[in-house]
Order: C-alpha cells, then sequence, then structure tokens
C-alpha cells in the first residue's frame, strides 16, 4: 500500500470520530480526484460511482456549467443571514411552486435549510402543527437521517441504539420490496398484497392504528423513499404507491415524500414520486438540487 495512503488511514483512526459510518472496504478506500462519474485512487484508477456521492452529484463530478455558476455567485453573494433576502433564493422557490403549480395544479410553499436530515425535521414540525400527531408511518428499510427527530422515522435500529428511548418511534411497515418479498408472495399473483396487509391495521382498533368511531389515526403521516435508497436502491410494484395514497388519504394521513436520495433526476424525473402517479402533500429535498457543491435542502 502508497505510504500516503498508510498515513491517511492512520491520521482517520486517530483523529476522526467513526460513529456509526458503515465503510465498505476494510482498510476504507481513498480516491483523490474525480470526473463526470468516476473516482480516482492513488493510481489514477478510475472506478464508476454508480451511487454518485449517495446522489449528490447527480450532474456528474466537476461539472463545468454548475461550477462556473457557483464561482459567480461566491464572486457576487456566497452566503446571507436567513432574516434577509437575495434574488437567487426567491427565484429558485419559484421555480419549485411553479413546477407544482403549472404541472399538477397545487400551489405551495417553499422553506429552506442546509441539509437533509435538517429539512425532515422541519417536515416532522409541519406534520405536527397540521395534524396535531407526534407518531408517522415509515417503511422497513428506508432511511431519513440521523438528528433525533429522522432517526425515530428511519427503521435501523443501530441509528438509535444509543440515544435511548424513542417515544416518537414510526410504526414500520414492510415496504413493497417483490425481489425479496418479505411476505414470500410473487409479483405476478400477489395482487399487491403488502397493500392489503397496511389496509387490515385500519380494520378494527385493536390493531392500535385506527378509532373507528372516531374515524381517526393516532398516525399524522407516511414518510415514504418513493424509491428506496440506503435500503437497497428498491423499486416499488407499478400502482402500490397510488393505492398507498388512496388508503391514507381516507383517513387523512399526509403523505410525505424524502427525494434527498432519489430527487432531482436521479431516476430521469425532477422528483421520484412522479414514476408512480401520486402528488404527495410534502417532499423534502437536498443533496442534488446544488449538485453537492453547496449544503441546501428544503421542503415544499
Amino acid at each position: 500500500m502508497d505510504k500516503k495512503i498508510i498515513e491517511i488511514l492512520a491520521k482517520n483512526d486517530k483523529y476522526c470520530s467513526h460513529g456509526d459510518t458503515v465503510n465498505y472496504a476494510d482498510p476504507p478506500k481513498v480516491f483523490e480526484n474525480c470526473e463526470g462519474s468516476f473516482l480516482f485512487d492513488e493510481n489514477k484508477t478510475p472506478y464508476l460511482d454508480w451511487q454518485m456521492w449517495y446522489s449528490a452529484v447527480n450532474f456528474g463530478y466537476k461539472n463545468k456549467r454548475i461550477a462556473d455558476v457557483l464561482h459567480k455567485q461566491v464572486d457576487t453573494l456566497p452566503q446571507l443571514a436567513s432574516q434577509y433576502l437575495h434574488k437567487e433564493k426567491v427565484d429558485l422557490a419559484e421555480v419549485i411552486c411553479k413546477y407544482m403549480e403549472e404541472k399538477y395544479g397545487v400551489k405551495g410553499r417553499v422553506h429552506f435549510n442546509v441539509g437533509g436530515a435538517q429539512a425532515v425535521e422541519d417536515s416532522l414540525k409541519v406534520v405536527r402543527n397540521h395534524t396535531g400527531k407526534t407518531h408517522q408511518f415509515a417503511f422497513m428499510g428506508g432511511y431519513h437521517g440521523r438528528t433525533l427527530g429522522a432517526s425515530a422515522i428511519t427503521s435501523s435500529y443501530r441509528y438509535r441504539r444509543r440515544f435511548g428511548n424513542f417515544a416518537d418511534r414510526a410504526h414500520f411497515v414492510p415496504y413493497p420490496y417483490c425481489f425479496r418479498c418479505p411476505y414470500g408472495m410473487k409479483v405476478e399473483t400477489c395482487d399487491t398484497y403488502c397493500h392489503k396487509q397496511f389496509e387490515h391495521l385500519f380494520d378494527t382498533e385493536y390493531q392500535s392504528i385506527w378509532d373507528e368511531k372516531a374515524k381517526q389515526s393516532e398516525f399524522g403521516a407516511f414518510y415514504i423513499e418513493p424509491m428506496q435508497g440506503t435500503g437497497g436502491y428498491i423499486v416499488p410494484p407499478a400502482g402500490y404507491m397510488k393505492k398507498l395514497q388512496e388508503s391514507l388519504k381516507k383517513r387523512n394521513i399526509l403523505l410525505v415524500a424524502d427525494e434527498i436520495q432519489m430527487g432531482v433526476y436521479r431516476t430521469g424525473k425532477l422528483w421520484s414520486w412522479e414514476n408512480f402517479d401520486i402528488v404527495p402533500d410534502i417532499f423534502v429535498f437536498g443533496k442534488a438540487i446544488t449538485n453537492g457543491l453547496n449544503p441546501l435542502s428544503g421542503i415544499w
């Protein structure tokens, strides 16, 4: 191993907090450069980056068009305290809102933040304020961040293990993962069995989800990744998400789409939920909205 790499790894062990970070190689791979969709190690060996920095650089590393715009903005007004306004902030909010209004006929506003998990936290506040509910549905395999609120709706227990009880922990529902169906069904014959199982949660009050007399659920929203990212880049079967939203609308439960990994053209469309004939009540975005060059996230 190159002496320089050994030194980097030694410093990493000595000075960097690892937390629960997963390194997929032992020792961790060290990269020195990038271009387009490729990363390069110390020997200039190219590696195709399939995940593109967890979908932060959907438009490619060293994208000159984006870098030039960033350089111009840094030389003009790189950042501003939130109590003030600048044209670029308002223009971006307008683009997102007009897209939703002109294409889907729904009006909304955008609230910006600096990181994906922070935007998820903002959305949780909106849900609580609007519904008065503190509990949410989320998918098994779902990932929404590592802040306390986001960890409560992220399925992996290892993100919560060290931090005590999460009273607002989500009710986790099996994701429609047809290749490894959690119910052992076959997609050709199951007739979206997984959705029917979700519907059964509302059959009686004894499922602990629904009060039939009050026509009210304990849950304010269902947090989804329209296509799962960290859980394995999983695409749900056709029709599932639409059926899910119909079930939620009947019970006045909001649908919140987390677009942080799959949004901004990762799936070929601006937002990944557009592939499934649904329109969420709230969606969260980040990462690729600046191609990873500036920390920016938000909710619509």
